[in-house]
């Protein structure tokens, strides 16, 4: 498997930043993505983590995926990592 974080800046409220989340996963779990949470980091920020199946699904879909966000919404991409996930708890 292979982890995603995205940071994210929003200048609307957080009711609008939930329903692009909610709009967005669907395409995202087609293209390959198995897990995705949001944390909102400060009041206009968050944080959001996404599996995938692999890397090459992945890179497949994120640059689609992360330009749609600030056409859509007023969203933008502040930060990223990303990397093989090593361990799971559970």
């Amino acid at each position: 498997m292979f982890a995603t974080f995205t940071g994210w800046e929003f200048d609307g409220n957080i009711d609008t930043a939930r329903k692009l989340a909610t709009d967005f996963w669907p395409p995202m779990k087609a293209a390959g993505a198995t897990d995705f949470r949001v944390t909102q980091t400060a009041p206009n920020s968050l944080r959001s983590m996404t599996l995938w199946k692999s890397q090459k699904d992945c890179e497949a879909a994120l640059d689609k995926i992360r330009a749609a966000g600030p056409a859509a919404s007023g969203i933008k991409v502040v930060a990223t990592a990303a990397g093989s996930l090593e361990s799971q708890l559970d």
